[in-house]
C-alpha cells in the first residue's frame, strides 16, 4: 500500500473518532435522550457521520489494494472480509451499521428511539473493534 493510501485511511480513522468522542460529549442519559429532541437529533447526525467515516476508511482500503470493483457498499465490506482485514463477524456488525445509517438518513418509518439509543450506547464498541482489525491490517500498534 502506497504511503499516501495508507495517510488518508488514517485521517479518516481519526475522523471517525472525533466524532465518536464528540457523541460521548453531547449524549444525555436516556431519558433526557427521549425528551430532548434537539440532543436526540444531534447524536443521530453524529452517529451517522461516524458510519460514513468507517465506511470511507473500508472503501479506500478497497481501492488502494485493489481488492476488486465493489458492486454496493456491501460488496465493500464482503472484499475486507474475503481479504482478512476485517473478521466476518466484524463485517456483519458493519453491514448493520450501514443499515441503520440508512434508516437515520432516509427516516424510513418512524424511528424507534429506544434502539437509537442502544445502538448508541451498546454498540459503539464495535467501531473500536473496526479500527483495531483495521490497524492490524496496516501493521500499526
Amino acid at each position: 500500500m502506497r504511503e499516501q493510501d495508507r495517510n488518508r485511511i488514517l485521517v479518516k480513522l481519526d475522523e471517525m473518532d472525533r466524532y465518536l468522542r464528540e457523541l460521548g460529549e453531547i449524549l444525555p442519559e436516556e431519558d433526557e435522550y427521549h425528551r430532548d429532541l434537539i440532543k436526540r437529533r444531534a447524536c443521530e447526525k453524529t452517529i451517522e457521520l461516524a458510519i460514513e467515516s468507517l465506511m470511507d476508511v473500508a472503501a479506500l482500503i478497497v481501492s488502494s489494494e485493489r481488492f476488486g470493483l465493489p458492486s454496493d457498499e456491501g460488496s465493500i465490506i464482503d472484499l475486507l472480509v474475503e481479504n482478512r482485514v476485517i473478521t466476518p463477524d466484524m463485517g456483519e456488525k458493519i453491514k448493520d451499521m450501514k443499515g441503520f445509517r440508512n434508516i437515520l438518513v432516509h427516516k424510513y418509518g418512524r424511528l424507534d428511539d429506544r434502539l437509537v439509543y442502544r445502538f448508541l450506547t451498546e454498540d459503539i464498541d464495535d467501531f473500536t473493534r473496526f479500527r483495531d482489525q483495521v490497524n492490524r491490517y496496516l501493521k500499526l500498534p
